[in-house]
């Protein structure tokens, strides 16, 4: 990584937010650092989903506005950021560069709503939408996947072993961009990556920690193979995945485990870690020379001609 850069991320990186205190601001702040830009060139559609005890709003973007396939799009923010308004873009990009239509859950968020609030929402949600995917969106089911970036990878692998575990509705594949996959980040961590990389590269091992605190709802959570699906015990009969994780990302080393837990499952995983990447990279512009390689990577997955690394 080019010194410069670094020592800018360095810096920036110092000034490390109370989340656990100020979590409301950092959700007021992406909104206003994140304005839907592609509003103009991205169609979309809101569908409430009706579900036991509470409703749910899930977003469907097209750039095209035609039939396309259909990928169900959680968000990431830690379990307690992140929303359509800070998404929007992501998703009207996701839809524009692969021909795809993205619907994205708006799942309920913690500290209001602890695990596993977040998980049953995009469980519930996503068995919904593959029921119904023919008739709200002339979707065939068979050619749905998954995806989603940091808590969202999280939620999407947990979300497809859910439907494995109680025998419900699983996608084609899943794509799971930089996932928090052992979801414990104190300092006797097995993964490395939390420490080498959790002070100077924007997403700090502090801020992991806090994100964790203010999702679970009691310490024992953090060991549920649905909060942390690394602590799951079985590895078989999921989607085939694509794992993508970044050098310099605290959470490198446990998304690159979970990849080759999936791989000893017998599950077809493909898992690419692009070079000085760090983590957030899908919010820049697909045109960024790194956030590139991410749409690279995507479009020869689902169009299967991805080379694994």
């Amino acid at each position: 990584m080019n010194k410069i850069i670094r020592s800018a991320l360095a810096a920036m990186s110092k000034y490390d937010i109370d989340l656990k205190n100020n979590y409301e601001q950092t959700r007021q702040f992406q909104h206003a650092t994140r304005p839907y830009v592609k509003r103009i060139t991205c169609n979309h559609m809101d569908r409430i989903l009706h579900l036991k005890g509470r409703d749910l709003l899930v977003r469907a973007f097209s750039h095209t506005g035609k039939v396309e396939p259909i990928l169900i799009f959680f968000h990431g923010g830690g379990f307690v950021t992140g929303d359509f308004d800070s998404y929007s873009n992501i998703c009207a990009n996701l839809s524009e560069e692969l021909g795809r239509k993205v619907l994205a859950v708006d799942y309920r968020l913690a500290p209001e709503h602890r695990f596993p609030a977040g998980p049953e929402d995009c469980y519930d949600a996503a068995q919904e939408l593959l029921k119904h995917c023919v008739d709200w969106y002339q979707a065939d089911p068979a050619e749905a996947v998954f995806i989603g970036d940091s808590a969202g990878a999280t939620l999407s692998c947990v979300v497809s072993m859910m439907a494995r575990d109680r025998g419900g509705l699983l996608p084609k594949q899943q794509i799971l961009i930089y996932p928090a996959a052992w979801c414990d980040y104190g300092d006797d961590t097995p993964f490395q990556s939390v420490i080498e990389n959790g002070t100077e590269y924007l997403l700090t091992q502090k801020q992991l920690i806090d994100y964790m605190d203010l999702y679970a709802a009691k310490p024992e959570d953090k060991h549920h193979p649905y909060f942390a699906p690394l602590r799951h015990t079985d590895f078989s009969r999921l989607p085939e995945t694509l794992v993508v994780t970044m050098e310099y990302d605290p959470l490198r080393d446990e998304g690159e485990a979970l990849a080759q837990k999936l791989r000893e499952g017998g599950v077809r995983t493909v898992s690419h870690r692009i070079r000085n990447g760090i983590h957030g990279m899908l919010a820049l512009p697909p045109s960024a020379p790194l956030t590139r390689d991410i749409y690279r990577y995507i479009t020869e997955f689902i169009t299967d001609t991805e080379v694994d690394n």
